[in-house]
């Protein structure tokens, strides 16, 4: 008696596995790489969110912090996010931002004035990195039926792309520049010895961030442009710092000897 009763047990345990969805086995976590939402590249990737089994969008992996969100048609789905958003806390966000969207699923609500989306509400969301790079993010959320497929949609960089600009060499600076930032840099202690000006001044911010320019591989007109140094500045303060141009040689006059021509004939005689 008692095998049997372990025999109808196991003979149930299988059953109920074998009845068990094959989507339960699958990973609840779904991976989609920043340029493929994002970027020249991106394709509009659909979410669906099935009733009761709420779908999360997060942004951990990449680090990026989320300043705004859109949701065009608020009709079928709500929006929260694990920090603080304007337009979405009651009261004021004194530090907005937040890591993760949860998106949920509700019975269809009408709004006077907001026609419903017929190919799934449109989703933006506004990023920002910790080097203050902003990106901006879309998906198109739709309801799902049947068993939930997933429970979260993760954001990763692109790992192969950020591999190869590691990899891309730095330009090199030429002798030209290298000596041109040295003549810089002397020119810039002679107008510091003279007090013509301070350490503390933008000016002199912004002739450092040129001779780093310079050494990094820049032209020197463009390495001035981008730091707001004028070149007439940058040619007296390399004259500081020793540089003196060859001047121009005058132009000579040439003297033509004269020539006797073969058409003349002389008549004195």
């Amino acid at each position: 008696m008692k095998r049997a009763s372990i025999l109808l047990v196991g003979i149930l345990s299988g059953i109920a596995l074998a009845n068990f969805p094959n989507t339960a086995l699958a990973n609840t976590i779904r991976t989609i790489k920043t340029s493929q939402v994002s970027g020249e590249n991106a394709q509009l990737q659909t979410v669906q969110v099935w009733p009761g089994h709420g779908v999360s969008i997060s942004f951990f992996k990449t680090e990026e912090t989320i300043k705004r969100i859109w949701l065009d048609d608020p009709s079928r789905f709500l929006i929260d996010v694990d920090g603080c958003l304007e337009g979405l806390s009651r009261s004021n966000c004194r530090n907005p931002g937040a890591g993760m969207v949860h998106i949920r699923r509700i019975n269809d609500v009408k709004i006077p004035g907001m026609p419903k989306a017929t190919n799934g509400a449109h989703l933006t969301i506004v990023t920002e990195s910790s080097g203050g790079k902003r990106s901006h993010y879309h998906f198109r959320i739709v309801p799902g039926s049947g068993t939930p497929q997933y429970s979260s949609l993760e954001i990763v960089g692109d790992i192969k792309e950020e591999t190869q600009q590691q990899q891309l060499p730095k330009p090199q600076p030429s002798p030209t520049a290298i000596a041109n930032s040295s003549l810089l840099a002397r020119g810039m202690q002679v107008a510091l010895t003279n007090n013509w000006i301070e350490t503390d001044s933008p000016l002199w911010q912004r002739l450092n961030t040129l001779i780093e320019n310079l050494q990094s591989g820049e032209d020197m007109t463009i390495a001035a442009t981008n730091a707001g140094v004028s070149m007439r500045l940058v040619s007296r303060l390399m004259q500081l710092g020793g540089f003196n141009p060859l001047p121009a040689p005058k132009p000579s006059l040439l003297k033509v000897p004269p020539t006797t021509s073969p058409y003349v004939t002389n008549t004195s005689r």
